[in-house]
């Protein structure tokens, strides 16, 4: 089925109220473009500067983070997971992430909170749990416009490391003597929360689906392909280097097929509730929200994919919206009842098949 050309995603702009509520204060589809007209369906977003609102009643320090390229204003709804120890010379990418509430909930794929353990740097499994060492730094980066040389703006990045994470599953015994057990996801989708934005400004979400995709759906996902690691500078702990460029990526495609029943039929071996996808997706991109509804609404996230071939799976989202986000002092949260009930500052929008 042939994509509907021009493609965009739907941004909303939150501030907070005076009573300490959030809310919309604008919203605004931004067309994903390529610099090149043969290259349609995989891109690095690029775009023109572009005002999120025309009334923007913020203070200017706010104000200075609702303009840039198209690809600045994504940036600060989709994230790249990154880590690393304390003393290495160089941060790792390894994922993307998409925020989607005010006070920073955050969605990913579970094989990515799982990289410091099962690639051996920064983790150790302590019977049901993974404990992370105190020296591992696992979060995002997220852009901002900071000071330059005279009356100039340049980008900048704050790390906000993750201070809760979800995934849900089981630990399985190997056969195997010689291996460790392993971790069964019961979906790809994970859950993660970084702090709130200093001075009561609004992390920007994206808005979430509660349907699923159908086939034939059109289908695009962002995140940061093939993302070098980003050296450090040993002796202030800064990037070391200047002109690193964060570029995301824009992938599109058609919806093949979907196995809504995949946690019990196990049709596929992409954990839970899925569907693949005629996209091309490189390695960095596990993670990705994928857009629904003309850009509408995240309906999943990207799960895995084959090298050189366009084609991918993405997990479900819907139905983990009624899986617990427990904590030792809270129960039965979810992100169905967050979105519904609660005060984070999450999108809902209303309308057939959104």
């Amino acid at each position: 089925m042939a994509i509907e050309f021009p493609i965009s995603v739907l941004k909303t702009l939150w501030s907070r109220r005076a009573d300490g509520h959030w809310e919309i204060s604008d919203l605004k589809g931004l067309e994903l473009t390529s610099e090149s007209e043969t290259e349609k369906r995989f891109f690095v977003l690029r775009g023109d500067v572009q005002l999120m609102t025309n009334s923007p009643n913020r203070s200017l320090k706010d104000v200075m983070s609702l303009f840039g390229p198209t690809d600045f204003l994504m940036q600060q709804s989709i994230v790249p997971v990154v880590a690393w120890l304390d003393g290495e010379h160089a941060i790792r990418c390894i994922g993307t992430a998409s925020i989607i509430s005010c006070t920073g909930y955050l969605l990913t794929a579970a094989h990515v909170l799982m990289d410091p353990l099962e690639s051996g740097y920064g983790a150790v499994r302590q019977g049901n749990h993974v404990t992370h060492h105190d020296s591992l730094n696992f979060g995002v980066l997220i852009p901002y416009w900071a000071p330059g040389n005279g009356m100039t703006l340049q980008k900048a990045f704050r790390f906000f490391p993750f201070e809760k994470r979800w995934n849900w599953g089981e630990w399985k015994p190997s056969p195997l003597l010689h291996e460790d057990d392993r971790w069964e996801h019961l979906s790809d989708v994970a859950v993660c929360k970084i702090a709130e934005i200093p001075n009561g400004n609004a992390h920007q979400p994206l808005t979430m689906s509660l349907n699923p995709f159908v086939p034939g759906e059109d289908a695009y996902a962002l995140g940061y392909a093939e993302m070098p690691d980003i050296k450090l500078d040993p002796s202030s702990g800064d990037i070391a280097d200047k002109n690193f460029r964060l570029n995301l990526n824009v992938s599109v495609g058609n919806i093949i097929s979907t196995f809504p029943m995949n946690h019990i039929e196990r049709e596929v071996s992409t954990p839970g509730p899925c569907f693949d996808f005629d996209a091309r997706i490189p390695g960095k991109m596990s993670g990705a929200p994928i857009f629904g509804a003309r850009g509408a609404v995240i309906r999943g996230v990207v799960s895995r994919s084959f090298s050189g071939e366009d084609h991918a799976y993405g997990s479900m989202l819907a139905p983990t919206m009624d899986l617990r986000l427990d904590e030792p002092q809270i129960k039965n949260r979810s992100l169905r009842n967050l979105l519904q009930n609660g005060n984070e500052g999450m999108p809902i929008v209303e309308g057939a098949r959104l």
